[in-house]
């Protein structure tokens, strides 16, 4: 059978038909022909994201588009092939079959990773570069020799994963990792562990956070996301977070993430202690409040949800994220509440004196609760 001319098919033809190849096909197409490659880099087909794991067994290049995910992945060799893969076109008799969206070849050399990374930043147009390193399946060497090498790349995403990490070896590390990158960390910790810059990056993760006090949550500021699996926090621990969050005088954070230390129950009574929140009416478990400072900060109202032992925090600005209503039906909430103490703070210190400035006080707050009856349609307070 003759093979299809598909280079000499029409330029628009071709746009057409490689516009709606997956990513793998179009890898495999440009290990067809190394023309073809150059041609394909001209294009710049767009990747949400490229996730490069390096490790012994199995490395594998993940592919993200907007619908999608697959992945070229290396079978493990018994002979580690040093050879330098300079062109896709070379891994062309490295091919064995697809799987699903996957696709499978034979192995090549961790260093040749790199390679590839190259190849693909060429032929992809992908705002973010995801690189993982199996810390089992690495020697100490190797770890280092090849974090050293991302660093000198452009990378947005740093991962480990491994079955336990040093001290040592996570310092080295913090020490290392610009603090513009996301972090995540898929291993065990030394509950002693501390640094500077642990909880600083842009986008955090940490399967084991069980070195982590309330009080270093406290330092975090304008950061996008924080994820804690395996704490030893509890409920009273939440609420002193959320109460901190309160009265801050700057932006904390948009979204946190809290797995509750083992056998902890959720209490939103505990959890919600001296914080005005309101909850839907159709949804319970939607929990919104405001934070009692609003200088100097945009993302002011909260969601709070719950599921099983998680707490999940997220944070707006009321004015971008089409959260108004909330923003409103709280605010008038927090004026309700504080005509109430104010009232009540009168009856206490003078004991029925001042009258009139009294009475302008509950004209105020039944002005105020007549506001709330007619904005609110959703929330109980």
């Amino acid at each position: 059978m003759k093979k299809f001319p598909i280079l000499k098919i029409p330029d628009v033809v071709f746009r057409e038909v490689t516009s709606m190849m997956t990513p793998t096909e179009i890898i495999k197409l440009a290990m067809s022909d190394f023309k073809m490659e150059l041609i394909l880099r001209n294009r710049k087909y767009k990747l949400k994201a490229i996730h490069i794991q390096l490790g012994s067994i199995n490395p594998q290049i993940g592919l993200d588009t907007s619908n999608e995910f697959s992945a070229v992945v290396f079978e493990k060799a018994e002979i580690d092939d040093r050879n330098p893969v300079i062109k896709l076109v070379q891994l062309r008799d490295r091919y064995q079959e697809d799987s699903d969206d996957d696709m499978l070849l034979n192995h090549v050399s961790l260093e040749n990773m790199f390679s590839l990374y190259s190849s693909l930043d060429r032929l992809f147009s992908c705002p973010f570069y995801d690189w993982l390193l199996r810390l089992d399946e690495l020697d100490l060497d190797e770890f280092w020799k090849f974090t050293k090498r991302i660093l000198s790349l452009e990378f947005h995403r740093f991962s480990v994963n491994g079955e336990s990490m040093s001290n040592d070896l996570l310092r080295e590390l913090m020490d290392k990792l610009p603090e513009k990158a996301e972090l995540s960390v898929n291993s065990g910790l030394p509950l002693d562990y501390n640094h500077p810059k642990a909880l600083k990056f842009p986008v955090i993760r940490y399967t084991d956070a069980r070195w982590v006090k309330i009080e270093d949550l406290f330092s975090i500021r304008n950061v996008d996301l924080i994820r804690l699996e395996r704490t030893h926090f509890d409920c009273g621990d939440v609420n002193r977070f959320l109460n901190y969050w309160s009265e801050c005088d700057e932006d904390m954070i948009e979204d946190l993430s809290i797995t509750l230390k083992e056998e902890t129950e959720i209490d939103e009574q505990a959890i919600f202690k001296n914080l005005i929140v309101i909850s839907g009416k159709n949804s319970g478990s939607l929990v919104f409040m405001k934070a009692r400072n609003t200088r100097n900060r945009k993302f002011v109202v909260s969601k709070l949800e719950f599921r099983d032992k998680k707490v999940l925090l997220s944070t707006w600005d009321p004015f971008k994220k089409d959260r108004l209503y909330e923003y409103s039906v709280l605010k008038l909430v927090h004026q309700i509440r504080d005509c109430e103490e104010n009232i009540q703070k009168m009856e206490n210190d003078f004991r029925g004196l001042r009258d009139t400035e009294k009475r302008k006080l509950q004209l105020e707050l039944e002005e105020l609760e007549r506001k709330l009856t007619v904005l609110n349609r959703d929330f109980v307070v």
